[in-house]
């Protein structure tokens, strides 16, 4: 039943954003003072984040062989290991783009979220599948789940969606939440994305159920389902969908819908990009700022 509602979701998710991407898209125009940027300096996640995973399956430059999906992110990315790292290579170099959680990025004068084929990074529009860029975070888990972690998991798709709607997009309605008061500890491992919402959660569960401990670990979405195949964890934090043999080996559900912020440094004159820049961007295709400005302008003619 898990596992069906879960696919039921993302089927309608899926639905909306097909629905989005099948409108006719205006190319942007040309930006001035974009080649005063030089050389495009590409900052991507680590193999096994969840986020870099679903932002090249939405972008388009994902690839499947012998069964494994891999990506092709140019070879001249610096590889950040996490979110917080991602923000601060972008915010530190004015030629930098990355990509980062709808509910961790803020625009400041370091960092500025673009729109992407003209629509903002919005939960609102995340909500309503105007924006391409969205994914799910799942909880994964193994075998039977005990009273504690049965709690737990009740919480967050009740009551706990409150907050969840206070970053991202809830799954379902919050719901009056009475916790079975059982003590024991819940261990959760993977993606930095999606950690602090769980620590979030975590902690107003704790308040609730004080003869609770849940402890968060923020490794990657890969690295965290691993945990719990092989048991060393109680969850999983998945900032992507599960890929089959996920779904054979673990439980799972969907416990919010976020967007993937496309960043850049704040001096960046830019205010949108296409999913086809992107795409060019992060394959190596385009490695020069002012590419940008020529692609535009040849389109216009």
């Amino acid at each position: 039943m898990r596992k069906k509602r879960c696919l039921i979701l993302c089927l309608a998710v899926s639905t909306m954003l097909l629905g989005s991407c099948g409108a006719a898209k205006t190319t942007p125009n040309p930006v001035e003072g974009l080649e005063a940027l030089g050389s495009v300096q590409v900052i991507s996640r680590e193999g096994g984040s969840g986020t870099r995973s679903a932002f090249a399956d939405l972008v388009g430059f994902s690839k499947s062989t012998d069964g494994t999906k891999t990506d092709n992110t140019t070879d001249a990315a610096i590889i950040a290991e996490s979110t917080e790292a991602v923000i601060l290579s972008v915010s530190e170099n004015s030629a930098a783009i990355g990509y980062i959680s709808m509910g961790s990025a803020v625009d400041s004068e370091e960092i500025k979220i673009l729109a992407v084929d003209g629509t903002d990074a919005t939960t609102e529009n995340v909500r309503n599948g105007s924006y391409s860029l969205s994914r799910p975070f799942c909880l994964a888990w193994s075998g039977s789940l005990n009273e504690l972690e049965q709690d737990f998991l009740t919480y967050v798709l009740g009551s706990g969606q409150e907050i969840v709607e206070q970053s991202y997009v809830s799954v379902s309605n919050s719901t009056t939440f009475l916790s079975g008061q059982y003590e024991g500890a819940i261990t959760i491992h993977g993606s930095t994305s999606a950690a602090p919402l769980l620590e979030e959660l975590a902690a107003a569960y704790m308040e609730i159920n004080p003869h609770a401990v849940i402890n968060v670990t923020a490794s990657d979405s890969t690295s965290g389902l691993n945990d719990a195949m092989q048991g060393a964890c109680d969850f999983a934090m998945s900032s992507r969908e599960l890929k089959d043999y996920e779904k054979e080996l673990l439980d799972y559900e969907v416990i919010a819908q976020d967007g993937i912020a496309v960043i850049v440094n704040g001096l960046n004159p830019l205010a949108d990009i296409t999913l086809e820049e992107l795409n060019a961007i992060f394959t190596g295709d385009i490695t020069d700022w002012a590419a940008i400005n020529a692609e535009r302008e040849g389109k216009a003619q």
